[in-house]
């Protein structure tokens, strides 16, 4: 016969999406919940700003590894 390939059923349309939908209202399942709580966390973090600015934080951080540095010198 030929070399074409066999019949395949049409593939199925998507889902119709309902009236009420929409995709920014916390889903009932679980995993919905915890994407929710996620999102509200990065909202947070986006519009609070930093709690310490970065060079105080870098700052500490040369004094720590500096004073490292000089215990394991120094000794």
């Amino acid at each position: 016969m030929d070399d074409m390939p066999p019949d395949l059923p049409p593939p199925l349309p998507p889902p119709p999406l309902r009236a009420d939908f929409n995709p920014d209202r916390p889903a009932r399942s679980r995993q919905g919940r915890r994407l929710q709580r996620i999102r509200e966390e990065v909202e947070r973090n986006r519009t609070e700003g930093p709690a310490v600015p970065t060079w105080v934080l870098a700052a500490a951080l040369v004094v720590i590894v500096g004073g490292f540095l000089a215990v394991v010198l120094l000794s």
